[in-house]
């Protein structure tokens, strides 16, 4: 039997992505860091963000951290494949975006 979905929870969910704020603010914190960054339910900061969590890396063009990409999910989900996932998401949208990578 599938898990029960919590629509309010979803709704709550998908605004905070219309907004972009808290999401922006978040993502920017894995800039700062090196490496994967794992915010799980509360320790976002973000209230929209207290039932779910994020698994984020920068990325760099040039050497220089120029952004990260992140997967938000379930509290309760596949850790060791959404890492893994994440990490070479983000090595890959590094090499193609250094022009020495290209040609």
């Amino acid at each position: 039997m599938p898990p029960q979905v919590d629509l309010a929870r979803l709704k709550k969910l998908f605004e905070t992505f219309s907004q972009k704020q808290e999401l922006a603010h978040l993502l920017s914190h894995a800039i700062e860091a090196e490496g994967i960054q794992i915010f799980i339910g509360k320790e976002s900061g973000f209230e929209a963000l207290d039932d779910w969590s994020v698994v984020a890396m920068p990325y760099a063009v040039d050497g220089k951290l120029v952004g990260s990409l992140g997967v938000v999910g379930p509290i309760r989900m596949a850790y060791d494949r959404v890492i893994s996932a994440v990490d070479v998401t983000a090595k890959l949208l590094s090499a193609v975006l250094n022009p020495e990578t290209v040609g």
